[in-house]
């Protein structure tokens, strides 16, 4: 900004920082250029061609096409197809992949459907060759979960599942011609899309989660104080989600493009640039959830995190010395905020100048290992970050220099030296090379033994790379975005040889599809510290979700550039307290929650020990994560992915699972991965699953960026506008409790709830258990031997379950032992009684409770009710308790080896709606610029259509201007400009003004140059 202007008395208060700022991570500021560029050209295209002749042989399809191309279709597993195009002249030899760990299964035999044994054809597959297609049935023993269609003229591949097309290419694979910026050329493929269709995924993105309508690079890009709008960051993955019920997954690493309708609204398109051939996969299921079971199953799941992983860890840029750790913790134990872990950024290696050192300063940490030993005995795992830049003033720059560890020039003999690097000259790692994987494995494991819990992998993108550098794997545009994923299974496979006993955490911004199984929890880049940059991080973090990577989360309260905002701050903090990971960082002012005075260091502290109470739910959303692929954090329309049980129906229809353990109760599994034992079984739970897949893909949930699910049980409403105390929520089908209230919301519609500066709008979904732990300051003292569980009961959901997940927190080999236990708890709820059956199983891990004792809580109780048993015996009345001002009624009992059941009679519960829900019809949310010195955007979103005028009044509460829309609007998002002129199109004095709507404020500072 420029000096010539002068801010209004106010302002210098209002932007000084609570603590002394930080050295800017970027001493020389941002990237004077940008490394990655923008290649938008669209290079003239050669399609496949028509069917020739074709050929089947153990479980391949292959097809000869008229312009001498190959194209081969494969089953690979239960709903996943591979698909590969090999153009006239290429070998038929697909390229390697860095994704997909999944061997393809064996073609299972025909046992049941007669009808298809008498169409066997001569090469002994069921693939009929018709006039105008081949027709594929994939027989997978008695079912048949799809269809494959390749039509013939010309060569286009299409699923299909019930007799209805899933997906369709549009016109086949392609070959791209050389033109302009793609001079290497490459192939592609296209496909048709439906107009009620929506996409996700695609990666980190600072987009809406539909991404429909756009055309996306696949390239990996670091953007230094990136805001909301940012269309490529740090993350992209070559996955496309449909609402339609599939995944395709482009299985190369190039650079490339998606083009989601952006050039021709009906088609979605890829380009690959500089492959001689593709290969992609289809992947279909009946959810959201069995969609990422299949494409994690095929690209590698994500290991369980070590459960220290799931508490506060706190981050700067950056802790100086020992001392200074010292301090942090103490402090933060003082303030009464719980830790788990401490970053240490560059400063513990010398700062910017000494990357690739990987040595400790001697001077700032006379005994590392003491400072981590100490830290850890307190709870407090010590981070370490390191970077893939090895500076030429490094003193290790002549040693990977002269044995080749390093990235070289385009005659692949001498090392390439990155001038342009932000921190000055460096070299960069090749990460594909053995020697020098094995070189970095050798500095990280001696840290290791020093004490070191956990890793920060940063510029991993690599966040310079020029394109004329080469790898052991190819040219940097080949091989730039499988650089950070190749980088972390540094870690992941010594980890995995050296110490399997432990579990890996690795901080990491960049990767590519599969970087989930390396036990990548990433971050979403150097984020802008403003409101629009906290807007952006629920869609990057739903995004990056339905790609498998679980665990995205951001530099809470802000990375860089914007001022010290307490109530961004604390806003942002309650959001990261309820995502996958919470990681407070930042540069320039302070991160840690004790500078901030009160009411903010308070709330945000009762935010921190509420995710701490919640430990129990988070970490078996962990495990859910680990077994199947669903992240912790889902999208409104998401669907079921808990446990559930199996009715009454449903067992006589052949639905229950197969390990049911009592015909009374039956048994909980995976809703979306319930077995059935029958053929009319099966096809009634696909036609069951198909339509609560339509049903949840309602357009009021296809596209909502500022909620989610946490898990199967909560929404999070995260407050993302400044000053608001009131939001729009909207909510899925079913009812809703409010976790503060208990106040019951209806489902399936929009509703306005509260949403005091003092906490996040938190809402349980009815029938919901959810398991809490006592407060403690550290997860080294977590322990279930006492959980307090809410059963959210509700008639309008007379079954639910949940199976909480347990083990020692740390083991890597619990998959290997089996030592974990699995609490199962089943309700069911009528008018007027309740049953809970509570169980456990599994193997005791070390240390294991030998008993738990469960403080049962049902809220919205009426009164209290005639009767409780406990396992058919009655308990007296001074055993349990009812209590009226809250309207909730507690059980205390044992929990050992036996199962437990616990019947409420004569209950009488509350579910009256809450009646003051009435959506807000307007939303004025936060400007462009709140600080500005010539005009600045006013923006607002309606759920009412309407006029509804902007008034700006000066710090004095006079009207000084109206803006007004020309005409009624209809609902969605608007905005008006202002250029700081009052009504009669005059310069208003600078100063601090606020823009009006609704009853809705927004604080603006208007600056003028100095006369």
């Amino acid at each position: 900004m420029s000096a010539r202007f002068c801010r209004s008395l106010l302002l210098p208060f209002l932007l000084l920082p609570l603590a002394p700022p930080a050295l800017a991570q970027r001493t020389a500021g941002p990237p004077t250029q940008d490394p990655f560029g923008k290649r938008e050209t669209v290079a003239p295209a050669i399609a496949i061609g028509s069917y020739r002749s074709h050929r089947y042989a153990d479980g391949t399809l292959t097809i000869r096409s008229t312009d001498g191309g190959t194209l081969r279709v494969r089953p690979w597993a239960t709903g996943v197809v591979r698909v590969e195009y090999f153009p006239a002249g290429q070998p038929v030899r697909p390229d390697s992949s860095v994704s997909v760990v999944q061997e393809p299964a064996a073609p299972m035999p025909n046992t049941k459907l007669e009808p298809y044994l008498n169409n066997v054809q001569p090469d002994g597959s069921l693939v009929r060759n018709q006039a105008g297609a081949l027709v594929w049935p994939l027989v997978a023993g008695g079912t048949i979960p799809g269809t494959i269609v390749v039509q013939k003229n010309p060569l286009r591949v299409s699923y299909q599942r019930g007799g209805e097309t899933v997906v369709a290419e549009s016109g086949g694979a392609f070959r791209q011609l050389p033109a302009g910026q793609v001079p290497a050329g490459g192939t592609g493929v296209a496909f048709r899309l439906q107009p009620d269709e929506h996409l996700y995924g695609t990666g980190s993105r600072a987009l809406p989660l539909d991404r429909r309508g756009r055309r996306l690079s696949l390239y990996n890009e670091a953007h230094y104080s990136y805001q909301n709008g940012e269309p490529t960051l740090n993350v992209s993955l070559p996955t496309v989600v449909s609402s339609r019920g599939y995944m395709l997954f482009f299985d190369h690493h190039t650079a490339g493009t998606l083009d989601l309708g952006a050039t021709d609204k009906s088609t979605l398109e890829y380009r690959g640039e500089g492959l001689t051939n593709l290969g992609y996969f289809i992947i279909v299921g009946n959810s959201y959830a069995e969609i990422l079971s299949r494409y994690t199953a095929l690209t590698g799941r994500q290991p369980l995190p070590p459960r220290w992983g799931l508490g506060l860890i706190q981050s700067r840029f950056g802790y100086k010395t020992e001392q200074e750790m010292y301090q942090v913790a103490g402090r933060m134990r003082r303030a009464g905020f719980p830790l788990d872990g401490l970053v240490l950024d560059l400063y513990w290696f010398g700062g910017t100048k000494k990357q690739g050192d990987f040595r400790w300063v001697p001077e700032n940490f006379p005994d590392p290992k003491r400072m981590m030993r100490r830290l850890d005995s307190a709870g407090v795992k010590t981070l370490l970050i390191s970077e893939p830049y090895v500076m030429r003033t490094s003193r290790n720059d002549a040693l990977v220099r002269q044995q080749g560890l390093v990235g070289r020039d385009l005659t692949n003999t001498a090392p390439y030296t990155v001038e342009s690097f932000w921190a000055g000259p460096a070299t960069l790692l090749d990460m594909f090379r053995p020697k020098a994987r094995q070189w970095m494995w050798q500095q990280y494991d001696r840290l290791k033994q020093d004490g070191v819990g956990g890793w920060w992998s940063d510029l991993g993108e690599p966040e310079n790379q020029p394109a004329d550098m080469r790898y052991d794997l190819g040219p940097t545009r080949r091989i730039h975005n499988a650089y950070g994923q190749a980088w972390a299974s540094i870690l992941s496979e010594n980890y995995a040889r050296s110490y399997p006993q432990e579990r890996l955490f690795n901080l990491a911004r960049s990767g590519w599809a599969g970087m989930q199984r390396h036990s990548i929890f990433p971050w979403s880049g150097d984020i802008n510290r403003s409101w629009s940059g906290f807007q952006a991080q629920v869609p990057i973090m739903l995004g990056m979700g339905l790609g498998g990577v679980g665990y995205m989360h951001s530099d809470a309260g802000g990375f860089c550039v914007g001022p010290v905002d307490s109530e961004l701050y604390t806003r942002w903090l309650q959001m990261a307290s309820l995502c996958p990971i919470m990681r407070p960082h930042g540069e320039g002012v302070p991160p840690e929650p004790y500078w901030y005075p009160e009411p903010y260091q308070g709330i945000v502290r009762e935010a921190a020990r509420l995710r701490y109470q919640l430990l129990p739910y988070l970490y078996t959303l962990a495990w859910e994560n680990n077994q199947t692929g669903t992240p912790l954090a889902r999208p409104m329309n998401y669907g079921a992915s808990y446990l559930r049980q199996a009715s009454g129906e449903e067992a006589a229809a052949g639905l229950s699972p197969d390990n049911a353990t009592t015909a009374e109760w039956g048994a909980a599994d995976w809703s979306w991965n319930t077995t059935a034992s029958s053929e009319w079984g099966r096809q009634r739970l696909a036609a069951r699953q198909q339509q609560a897949f339509t049903q949840q893909n309602t357009a009021a949930l296809a596209n909502v960026n500022d909620q989610y699910l946490l898990g199967p049980n909560l929404l999070v409403a995260p407050v993302l506008q400044p000053g608001q105390r009131r939001r729009n929520v909207v909510l899925p089908a079913g009812p809703w409790i409010d976790f503060y209230t208990n106040q019951t919301l209806p489902g399936g519609r929009t509703v306005g709830v509260a949403a005091p500066l003092a906490r996040i709008p938190l809402l349980v979904r009815g029938g919901a258990f959810l398991p809490l732990a006592p407060y403690v300051p550290t997860t080294a003292r977590y322990r279930t031997d006492t959980l307090r569980v809410r059963y959210y009961a509700d008639p309008a959901v007379p079954t639910s379950s949940f199976a909480l997940y347990d083990d020692d927190g740390k083991s890597g080999l619990v998959a290997q032992t089996g030592l974990y236990q699995l609490l199962a708890f089943q309700g069911k709820t009528s008018a007027t009684q309740t049953d809970i059956r509570v169980s456990v199983r599994g193997k005791a891990y070390p240390n294991a409770p030998a008993w738990r004792s469960i403080e049962l809580l049902i809220p919205r109780v009426a009164a209290a009710p005639t009767a409780v048993l406990l396992d058919g015996e009655t308990v007296p009345a001074t055993e349990w308790q009812y209590e009226a001002a809250t309207r909730q009624l507690r059980l205390r009992f044992l929990l050992e080896s036996k199962p437990v059941t616990v019947s409420v009679q004569g209950l009488r519960l509350n579910t009256a709606p809450l009646r003051d829900i009435a959506p807000e019809a307007a939303t004025l949310e936060a400007p462009d610029n709140r600080t500005f010195g010539g005009s600045t955007t006013l923006r607002y979103s309606l759920t009412t259509p309407g006029t509804y005028p902007i008034r700006i009044r000066n710090a004095a509460g006079t009207l000084v201007r109206t803006l007004t829309a020309a005409g009624p609007q209809p609902a969605g998002t608007h905005s008006l400009p202002w250029n700081g002129l009052d009504a009669a199109g005059r310069p208003l004095p600078g100063g601090v003004y606020w823009a009006e709507m609704n009853g809705q404020h927004q604080r603006l500072v208007l600056l003028r140059e100095q006369n």
